[in-house]
Order: structure tokens, then C-alpha cells, then sequence
């Protein structure tokens, strides 16, 4: 059986190395960001465009422009997601790694996003049916309305939350497919990750509160230092599923 032990970090560790690296080299990340929340905020003022009114042609275009939009800006958040793994495996912050993921990678970038916009309508689908065509303008109505869309974007949240390290694993193996994405994705969380993950990302809540207050300026600070965090999870969370199969087959030997 094999000694080698890689270190678990803790999420106070991680958290500690991004603001190490994010020291003096700001800029670069938070320019990522003002691109990232335009485009996102570009994306979801399209998708409020396409609310036109409240029969089935209205709702089955509403879905169709959700699954759509949400698609292609996976593009934008696999790119993201491309330039702070690069970020901190990597000495120089070059904002052209946003865009190298384009190229062969594409389809299954598409795919994963599709199927991420699938799981994410199905969930907010009670409260799209209510909203559409049984909510009126009451107060018990729009409480009803607004629990149901806060229940399903708790659940998206979480889902998100355990698939997290799949445009990680889309921008380290480019050419591999979506089956074996979801397969490698699924095989690096488990109930002990999720949780650590989870907490993780709690974390940041005060500070994108902070962020919010500061008219979205502290945003740009808040954003790169969080994606810069999740990035070190990513990068720890690959060394200790290595070592684990290590350590495996030697024990089998």
C-alpha cells in the first residue's frame, strides 16, 4: 500500500491561497468579471424580454428561450471557469484563456449546458406553470409564487452545488465526452465534498452582501476572489481523487 498522502485543505486554506494569488494581480480578474456579469446580466434581460404574456404560446417560448440562452452562455461560464483554473495553476493571468476553450470542446460545452438548462426548467417547472397561468395579483397569490420559485432555486442551487466541478473537468480533458465528463464529475464529489463545497460557498454570502450594498462595485473584488477559491477546491479536490486510486490499486496488489 502506498504512503503518499495528499493534504486536504481547509476551506479557510483555500480560501487563504486565492488571496495570495489574487495580491497584486487584480486587474486582470476583475476585468473578467465586468465581462462575465454583462453578458450574464445581457443574457437574463433577454429572457425577462421573452415574458410577453400569459397563455401556452407565451410559456412554451418563455422555455424555449430559457433552455436556449442558457445553453450558449454555458460558453461564457466554461470560458470563466477556464481562466481562473488557469489562474492559479499558472503564473501569468492571460485573459485570452477565457476564450481557448473554444475549438473542439464546444459541442460538449453546449451538451452539458443543455442538459444543466434541462434539470433546471424541470425543477422550476410548478412555479412557471403557477406563475403563468394560475397566479393573479394577490398578495396570498404572489407569496404562493414567490416560496415555490425561492424552493426551486434552493434546489437548483444545491444541484449546481454537486455538479460543480463539471466545467473543470470539460476545460482539463477537452476532448473527452459527456458521458465520461458527467462519469469523472460524479466520481470526484461525494457526500463529504458536497458538504465542504457547500460551506464554502456560504462563506461568501456576507461579502457578496457587502458587494450588492456597495452598488455591485465590490462585486468585482467579491467575484474573482470566490471563482479563484472554487478553483483551488477544484485543483484539491483532483489531487485527493488521484491519490485515492492510487492508494487503491496498490492495496489490491
Amino acid at each position: 500500500m502506498s504512503d503518499a498522502v495528499v493534504k486536504t485543505r481547509s476551506n479557510k486554506e483555500i480560501r487563504s491561497y486565492a488571496r495570495e494569488r489574487l495580491l497584486g494581480n487584480m486587474f486582470i480578474p476583475c476585468m473578467i468579471t465586468l465581462f462575465f456579469f454583462t453578458v450574464k446580466n445581457t443574457f437574463e434581460l433577454l429572457m425577462q424580454l421573452g415574458v410577453i404574456g400569459s397563455d401556452m404560446l407565451s410559456f412554451i417560448f418563455y422555455v424555449f428561450l430559457f433552455i436556449t440562452v442558457n445553453s450558449v452562455f454555458g460558453l461564457i461560464r466554461c470560458g470563466i471557469t477556464r481562466f481562473f483554473l488557469s489562474f492559479v495553476t499558472s503564473k501569468k493571468a492571460n485573459p485570452l484563456n477565457a476564450f481557448t476553450i473554444f475549438g473542439s470542446s464546444t459541442e460538449v460545452i453546449i451538451s452539458a449546458s443543455f442538459m444543466l438548462s434541462i434539470i433546471s426548467i424541470l425543477v422550476q417547472m410548478p412555479y412557471l406553470v403557477y406563475s403563468f397561468f394560475f397566479a393573479d395579483n394577490t398578495v396570498q397569490s404572489l407569496l404562493i409564487a414567490l416560496i415555490m420559485m425561492l424552493a426551486g432555486n434552493i434546489v437548483i442551487f444545491l444541484i449546481d452545488t454537486y455538479l460543480f466541478p463539471i466545467y473543470f473537468v470539460i476545460c482539463d480533458y477537452p476532448d473527452m465526452r459527456l458521458p465520461m465528463v458527467l462519469i469523472m464529475t460524479l466520481s470526484l464529489m461525494n457526500k463529504k465534498q458536497f458538504f465542504k463545497y457547500l460551506s464554502l460557498q456560504i462563506s461568501f454570502i456576507p461579502m457578496y452582501f457587502l458587494g450588492f450594498i456597495t452598488l455591485g462595485i465590490g462585486l468585482l473584488w467579491v467575484v474573482p476572489y470566490a471563482y479563484t477559491s472554487y478553483a483551488y477546491f477544484y485543483e484539491n479536490l483532483c489531487e485527493e481523487y488521484l491519490q485515492n486510486q492510487v492508494n487503491s490499486q496498490d492495496s489490491s496488489i
